[in-house]
C-alpha cells in the first residue's frame, strides 16, 4: 500500500495536527519481528521509546514547551502483521515508508521437533531400596554412593 493523501485521515486535537494512517499490512512479519525494527528506527530519528505488549509509543521534546508523539500499534494475524500509525503527519509517512522499504520476508516453515521418551534404567539403592538411575552416582533418597 503506498502512502498518499487518499489514504491518511487528518483530525485536529486542540491545536495539534495527528494522522491516523490506513493500517500498513507486512506479510510474513509478526509483531514480534517488528517490534524491535520499530523501536530501533524511533530511537535513531530522537524519540524516547517505550514498548508495552503490542503498543509502541515515542515521545520527542521538540522545544521548551512541546514534544512530537507518536503511537504505533501493532496486530498479528495469520501470515501477517497489520500496523497503525498515530502521530504527526511527518512522522508517519517517514515511518510508514520504513516499514515499506523492509525487504519481503519469506515464509518460514516451523519446524517439528520429534522427542523420543528415553527407557531409564533404575537399580535399587543397596542401603535404602530406593530405585535410582545408573547414571545417578548417589542416592536422593539417603545420600550413599552407588557402585558403578
Amino acid at each position: 500500500m503506498l502512502l498518499n493523501q487518499s489514504n491518511i485521515r487528518k483530525t485536529l486535537s486542540h491545536r495539534w495536527c495527528k494522522c491516523f494512517l490506513s493500517p500498513l499490512l507486512l506479510k510474513n512479519y509478526s509483531m514480534y519481528d517488528l517490534i524491535p525494527l520499530i523501536e530501533t528506527w524511533l530511537e535513531r530519528e530522537g524519540f524516547l521509546v517505550s514498548v508495552l505488549a503490542n503498543r509502541i509509543d515515542g515521545t520527542k521534546r521538540t522545544g521548551f514547551f512541546s514534544s512530537e508523539k507518536v503511537t504505533v500499534f501493532l496486530e498479528n494475524y495469520p501470515e501477517q502483521c497489520s500496523i497503525k500509525l498515530q502521530g504527526s503527519m511527518d512522522i508517519c509517512q517517514r515511518l510508514g515508508q520504513y516499514l515499506q522499504s523492509l525487504p519481503p520476508k519469506e515464509k518460514t516453515r516451523e519446524k517439528e521437533i520429534i522427542i523420543k521418551e528415553r527407557e531409564t534404567v533404575s537399580i535399587p539403592c543397596p542401603y535404602c531400596r530406593t530405585l535410582v538411575s545408573v547414571t545417578e552416582k548417589k542416592c536422593p533418597n539417603c545420600g550413599a554412593y552407588i557402585r558403578g
